[in-house]
This record gives structure tokens, C-alpha cells and sequence, in this order.
């Protein structure tokens, strides 16, 4: 039986594209309060609109172009700063709370997430995640961004724990399997997110589940090996 696990955080436990619309709520508002004939609504429409069509990449430029204002460089890096910054409103998938604090029981939990620190601390607090494990790290803040190893090396002299007693959960195959092969940790994987309906990427899991709280069972159970 797993005495650790090591848990991705977006996309695993709650759903990262409620950030991202968390973000342009935020970022409306910012322009709105800056330009009185803007409004926080049909712009907010707009990035939802650009994003779904096109990705993030040029959301706030677009979107800053429909609504009349000129896209400078320095406009939108203020709108990015803006979404970085801002506080998200956010919540955890239904079950998530429940399954931490029954793993925790016999398990020691970490958290590693990574991303722009400001971000996902921002992520972490508002999510209350940090009074549900035993440690949270931040994998940009050891300069080792996933897959690299170094920063669940550092979870698991954290947790006390070694390798082969360790399971890591999350739902990017090129990120969370690929880092739990290269320590030598089980995995399991969440087909939840942007991933869910992508291809292992080389890198199969241990075992596969639809949801964080339907990972219990693989782990009560010891059903490795397929999807569950």
C-alpha cells in the first residue's frame, strides 16, 4: 500500500479553465474601471469568445481592439498583470475535500503544481487546499518546472517517504507520469481537464480514472494495472 502521494493541482482538483474565466472577469472589470463606455460584460464575452476560438494567445489584444482601445505593449501587459494578479474564484471538484481527508487518514499528502509562483499561490489560497495536505510545493520556485524530477525528489524528502511507496496522481501524461517514471513512482491518472481526451503522450499510467475521488478505490485496493 501507497504511504505518499504526490498531487497535481490543476486540472486534478478542480478545473483550471474556471481560472482562466476567473482571469477575464478580473481583467473586464480592470478595463471597465479604466474606460466608462466599456462594458465588463460584452467584453468579457469577447476573451471567452477569442479564447474559444483561438486559444490565449492574443485574447487580450483582441479584445482590447474590439472594445475601440488601442492593443499597445504596455496596455496588455498591464491586463496580463492584472490576471496574474488577481484573486481567482475558484472551488474545488465535487468529492475533492471529502477524498483528501479520508487519503490523509494513512497517507501523507503533498501537492506540487506548477506554474508562474504568483499564480498558483493565488490558486492555493483561494481553492483552501494548503489546510488539506501535509505540503505544497511550487515547482517553479526550485526552478525545476515538470517533468524535471528535482522538485518531487524534494516532495519526497518532504513527506519522508521513498519512491516505490509513493503514488503520483494528475491528469498530464508529459507532465505527472512522465515525472513519477523518472523517480520511479506509481501514477495514476485523472481524465479530467484539457487532457482527458489526449493520447498518453508515451508516458501510460498505472492506472486511469475519470475523477481525483475515483482514485480512492485504486488505492484502497491496490487495482493497478488498468483503468478503473
Amino acid at each position: 500500500m501507497a504511504r505518499a502521494l504526490i498531487i497535481d493541482l490543476d486540472d486534478t482538483l478542480y478545473d483550471e479553465h474556471s481560472y482562466v474565466l476567473s482571469g477575464f472577469r478580473a481583467v473586464a472589470a480592470e478595463v471597465a474601471g479604466r474606460h466608462p463606455g466599456v462594458d465588463a460584460r460584452a467584453l468579457f464575452d469577447v476573451m471567452q469568445a477569442e479564447l474559444d476560438a483561438h486559444g490565449r494567445g492574443k485574447v487580450f489584444d483582441r479584445a482590447l481592439a474590439q472594445a475601440g482601445i488601442t492593443p499597445d505593449p504596455e496596455t496588455v501587459a498591464g491586463l496580463v498583470a492584472a490576471y496574474r494578479a488577481h484573486e481567482p474564484a475558484i472551488a474545488l471538484w465535487p468529492g475533492v475535500v471529502e477524498a483528501l481527508a479520508d487519503l490523509r487518514r494513512d497517507h501523507r499528502l503533498a501537492i506540487l503544481t506548477d506554474g508562474l509562483p504568483l499564480m498558483q499561490r493565488r490558486k492555493v489560497a483561494a481553492l483552501g487546499v494548503e489546510a488539506l495536505v501535509d505540503e505544497v510545493l511550487y515547482s517553479w520556485e526550485h526552478e525545476s518546472p515538470k517533468p524535471d524530477p528535482a522538485c518531487y525528489a524534494e516532495a519526497l524528502r518532504r513527506l519522508g517517504t521513498r519512491a516505490e511507496e509513493t503514488v503520483v496522481i494528475g491528469d498530464n501524461p508529459g507532465h505527472d507520469m512522465a515525472a513519477a517514471r523518472a523517480i520511479g513512482a506509481r501514477s495514476i491518472r485523472v481524465l479530467t481537464g484539457r487532457f482527458g481526451a489526449q493520447p498518453d503522450a508515451g508516458f501510460p499510467a498505472d492506472a486511469v480514472v475519470a475523477s481525483f475521488p475515483e482514485a480512492l478505490p485504486v488505492l484502497r485496493g491496490g487495482r493497478f494495472g488498468a483503468a478503473a
